[in-house]
């Protein structure tokens, strides 16, 4: 899912790394919390140093060099389409100072109520959130 959503950011590179992956969360957060979403999957997305050998040694007879690069692993097991483009609208709107920031909120809390009024994505229809009629 990280790759996904970050590839429809105007970012390159890996510099944004961390703060995509907090700002998804910080989605996560919002749609769960806030709008009582519920996910078709799971969010796991963490970035951490990890050491490798230098990609540029040449070999010679020593021991590799060794360096310290950041790696982001993705367990998520989130494949919604709808969601992803929620959480993809968020990170838009929230990394840079994008010229379109009230055009990329309307839209996504038109995503956010579109996941609200759908039963796929809430519980309401069980027992919260509906008036129920009981004849006697």
């Amino acid at each position: 899912m990280f790759a996904e959503v970050k590839s429809a950011l105007p970012v390159s590179g890996d510099d944004y790394d961390g703060q995509i992956i907090s700002e998804i969360n910080a989605c996560v957060l919002d749609l769960t919390r806030t709008a009582e979403i519920i996910l078709p999957g799971s969010v796991s997305i963490k970035r951490e140093q990890q050491e490798i050998n230098n990609p540029d040694y040449e070999a010679g007879g020593d021991e590799p060099e060794k360096i310290m690069v950041w790696v982001v692993t993705d367990n998520s097991t989130m494949k919604d389409a709808l969601i992803i483009a929620a959480i993809s609208t968020w990170c838009n709107m929230r990394i840079g100072n994008p010229p379109n920031y009230e055009q990329l909120l309307r839209a996504y809390n038109t995503l956010k109520g579109q996941l609200r009024l759908s039963k796929s994505y809430t519980d309401y229809g069980q027992d919260k959130g509906v008036v129920r009629i009981c004849e006697s």
